[in-house]
């Protein structure tokens, strides 16, 4: 297939978004100019530290510890960590819960699944840790001052809180309890030196591919374009989405190393330069959804939670703000309806729970809407009669639920039995027609529901590229459909 090339890529600029973990270690007691003893300060501290010890069902010491510590994903790590926050443990470095001592280190212990709870002076020694740098800090890494008992401390890393790395967002256990929430970087001052240091069996996750990103449009009642316009041409971008907004503008996100950039394209048909708008480096998933008073809603999927960016009218991001706690979350979509409230999907555990923003700008909770637990993926789109369709896929099959506009879900329908499918857009046109695009062997293939019969199409060729693994779907008001391609 061939390709028109958009000339002028652009610099990114730039934003951000984060969470970040961390769990604290110790207390330390240093004379100089902070002249701050941790040990006065229940959180910011901790009261001591136990000694090392197997954890429940370990037979093995220490060295056997660290010699046999399981590999763990960082999405686990952070996973872990979170499990002890909120549920009322007290620090107490002679005490142990789930077989992990509870301070400190023993905590930072349980998060890398040990079969010891090690101490911030033998994380090192035992060769269970080594020393980082700041610029690679990566979730699941830590801030470890390694001083003894009351002078030792560590901190989770999960992510800056923004692009000028000075803050991190953390996990930690003082002798206030288990804490979620920013720390300076490295640490507050008065409470010694730490230092950047990984865990040596922590793995990544699956590489996830990347590519360059194309539109391709469709106008009101008319073919497809015989070529895709190259919209990015960097060959780094992970996963993407857009949205149309009602003043004829179409948004691209793009999804780079952990960062989105933002990039439109005017009503008049020229795209403009990238900017940076979440610099997180984190974020594994991104949605996004106008809303009818002209607003941009960009979502972010971060170590299994969701925050929301508003664009204004006027051109300017706001900060994120974290709209799902739960932890859990693999995939994100969202859609805006034309009563102006906003829907989030996400997928938990292979179902697939709604999120509504009201008109007035309130959140509610979420709402399971689809138990099946085999559900890899979703999509969403809105009709103009205030229906919305949430696709989602099983098993390469494509299935579609519809919330009425008075809010009733009714029962899922499949849509594509192919059994190959394994990515899918969707988007609503204000003639009533839901696209959806599925991804098949690399190629893209379209389907239509009518919206003036309600009858879903065969499936149609739209870009046989062959190497594509994701897309978006959008719509202007002129009726005409824009669709992505990451390949």
């Amino acid at each position: 297939m061939s390709f028109s090339m958009l000339k002028t890529r652009g610099r990114l600029a730039a934003v951000g978004l984060a969470v970040v973990t961390a769990c604290l270690l110790g207390t330390v007691q240093t004379a100089g100019a902070a002249g701050v003893s941790a040990a006065a300060d229940s959180d910011h501290g901790s009261s001591g530290q136990g000694p090392v010890t197997p954890a429940a069902g370990s037979t093995s010491g220490a060295l056997a510890a660290a010699v046999a510590s399981p590999a763990i994903t960082r999405t686990e790590v952070i996973s872990r960590a979170k499990s002890w926050v909120g549920i009322g443990l007290d620090y107490n470095q002679g005490g142990y819960y789930q077989g992990w001592r509870t301070d400190c280190s023993g905590y930072v212990s349980m998060a890398w699944n040990l079969g010891s709870s090690l101490t911030t002076n033998t994380f090192i020694p035992e060769g269970v840790a080594e020393w980082s740098t700041k610029d690679s800090l990566l979730a699941g890494d830590v801030l470890l001052n390694d001083d003894t008992g009351n002078s030792g401390h560590v901190a989770i890393f999960s992510s800056w809180t923004d692009s000028s790395h000075t803050q991190y967002m953390g996990y930690e256990f003082t002798s206030s309890g288990v804490h979620y929430r920013p720390i300076p970087y490295p640490y507050f001052a008065g409470y010694g030196t730490f230092k950047p240091a990984r865990l040596k069996s922590i793995v990544g996750e699956t590489s996830r591919p990347a590519g360059r990103v194309w539109d391709r449009s469709r106008p009101d009642g008319g073919p497809w374009d015989s070529t895709a316009t190259l919209i990015d041409a960097g060959g780094a971008v992970n996963a993407v989405s857009a949205a149309g907004l009602p003043n004829g503008t179409t948004h691209v996100q793009a999804l780079v190393n952990g960062e989105i950039w933002d990039r439109a394209r005017s009503a008049s048909g020229t795209w403009g330069n990238s900017a940076r708008i979440d610099a997180n480096g984190n974020i594994s998933d991104v949605a996004a959804a106008a809303l009818p008073d002209g607003t941009l809603h960009v979502q972010a999927l971060v170590n299994g939670e969701i925050w929301d960016r508003t664009r204004a009218t006027n051109g300017t991001w706001s900060n994120s703000t974290k709209i799902d706690a739960g932890g859990a979350i693999t995939d994100i979509a969202s859609s805006a309806l034309a009563d102006g409230t906003l829907h989030v999907q996400a997928v938990v555990n292979g179902e697939i729970w709604n999120r509504t923003r009201s008109a007035a700008g309130t959140w509610g909770g979420s709402s399971r809407i689809d138990a099946g637990g085999a559900i890899t993926d979703l999509s969403s789109a809105a009709g103009p009669d205030g229906t919305l369709h949430v696709l989602a896929l099983v098993n390469g099959e494509i299935w579609d639920r519809t919330r009425s506009e008075a809010g009733t879900w009714g029962a899922s329908t499949k849509i594509d039995a192919g059994g190959a499918v394994k990515q899918l857009s969707a988007a609503g046109l204000p003639n009533g027609d839901i696209h959806v695009e599925a991804v098949v062997n690399g190629d893209v293939w379209d389907r239509v529901r009518k919206g003036t019969t309600g009858n879903w199409s065969v499936s149609s060729l739209v870009d046989n590229n062959g190497a594509i693994f994701g897309t978006y779907a959008t719509a202007t008001p002129n009726g005409t459909l824009h669709v992505g391609t990451n390949a």
